[in-house]
């Protein structure tokens, strides 16, 4: 292998052998575990939020920031990149033992850890969270699980699509009889950090500040400081912005986003406290806010154009099943109007010309859901929740006595690199 393919691979790996395509995973046919009566823990470490708990629960115990307060008015980020390596580590350290005692009141090394993560996690982050955990925390053995099979676990179904929206990233991954078909993935730099971003654009054209004595102004730069103190960005986002109906969001696009042109009328305002001050949301930036996961733009995707651009290469017999077996993970999901909108913008897409050719035939499109509850927010842990419950998690986990020989985290491109080494020794001998 060529030393460019060696780095590319080195940086961005699948999350674990779970994804190998000779790999297959039935949820409920593998069995609940009852041989040791300490269930694993399971952590999910998001770019915004942390998830964990214990497997075998349906929710996670804790939902906490990844971001560690030590004492100092300026948080400290997971894997913030403008720190050194060392402080990294040290960070992640006094993170996870945050977690074990306050959140999950145990010991590492009296549990067996199961990690879910991306797909696309650089091998560098897996290999410092498995030194902060066999070294520091003494963990007996951790399994580094891919979060979007995982998602599966909860619906019993082993197609499915699964769209993950998180806070940096939209990451797209068919599954396919229990294996994840890593050639067919898209990912784009949608997320909950461009609704944020498209909110604080709009707040500062049309939003308005009522200060003490009755008056109006407009937001300042000065103001930023102040949004992102107090997650006022955040909070417009998850409580009062929604995805609007696909005629309504068509004309406001065309409209490029202006108030004064041709557009529907927009919702009530909101007001929201804002220091000394009171922050008018306009009902225009809740309705234009979603708008940016739909948006037909040369330079990037939207999320329908990488639904169905993953469909769009996956064989040709397992594209309806994929088209009526979406699964939708994260926060951006969970925003009113998400769905019926996702829908409606994909057989849209489907009958146009791009993907016409391969997609006309398909003229439905399905979600798994689970009634009654916010699983979009939860799905992946859940998922390694499930899995966490199962005998074969001591088979799969990498113990810490392999990991002090080796300080290597095994996973899908180490066997191909093996089988690779294989081939050439058998060309050798001849």
């Amino acid at each position: 292998m060529s030393q460019t393919g060696s780095s590319v691979r080195s940086q961005r790996r699948s999350a674990s052998s779970l994804s190998a395509s000779s790999a297959r995973f039935d949820a409920f046919a593998l069995g609940l575990s009852g041989a040791d009566n300490r269930q694993p823990v399971v952590i999910e470490i998001g770019s915004k939020l942390t998830k964990v708990g214990y497997a075998g629960e349906f929710v996670p115990r804790a939902i906490v920031r990844t971001e560690l307060i030590d004492g100092s008015p300026v948080p400290c980020y997971l894997f913030e990149s403008a720190v050194s390596v060392d402080e990294q580590y040290h960070t992640l350290v006094k993170f996870l033992k945050q977690i074990f005692f306050r959140n999950l009141l145990t010991v590492a090394k009296d549990r067996r850890i199961v990690i879910v993560e991306s797909v696309l996690e650089p091998t560098r982050r897996r290999e410092m969270l498995a030194r902060a955990l066999f070294e520091a925390l003494d963990a007996p053995s951790v399994l580094f699980a891919p979060s979007h099979l995982l998602a599966t676990f909860p619906f019993a179904t082993s197609n499915a699509l699964v769209i993950d929206i998180g806070f940096k990233e939209a990451v797209i991954i068919p599954i396919l009889e229990g294996v994840t078909v890593l050639n067919n993935w898209e990912a784009s730099s949608l997320g909950a950090e461009r609704l944020e971003r498209r909110v604080c654009e709009l707040l500062h054209k049309y939003g308005k500040v009522v200060q003490m004595d009755g008056s109006e102004r407009q937001l300042t730069e000065e103001d930023d400081a102040l949004l992102l103190k107090n997650r006022v960005l955040e909070d417009i986002v998850v409580r009062f912005c929604f995805a609007t109906k696909m005629e309504r969001g068509l004309r406001i696009q065309a409209a490029d986003y202006c108030i004064e042109g041709d557009i529907p009328s927009p919702p009530c305002d909101v007001r929201l406290p804002f220091g000394n001050e009171m922050l008018v949301v306009p009902g225009a930036i809740r309705e234009w806010t979603a708008e940016v996961l739909f948006e037909f733009d040369d330079d990037e995707k939207s999320i329908p154009q990488l639904i169905l651009d993953s469909v769009f290469r996956s064989p040709i017999d397992s594209r309806r099943v994929l088209l009526n077996s979406l699964i939708l993970v994260g926060g951006p999901t969970s925003l009113k109007g998400f769905y019926a909108r996702l829908r409606e913008e994909l057989i849209r897409l489907v009958k146009s010309d791009h993907y016409a050719s391969k997609l006309c035939n398909i003229d439905s499109v399905k979600f798994f859901r689970l009634p009654n509850t916010s699983v979009e927010l939860y799905a992946n842990w859940l998922g390694g929740s499930m899995f966490g419950s199962l005998d074969v998690l001591q088979y799969r986990s990498l113990s810490r006595e392999d990991w002090l020989n080796q300080k290597i985290v095994p996973d899908w491109t180490a066997k191909i690199s093996g089988g690779d080494a294989a081939i050439r020794d058998s060309f050798r001998d001849r």
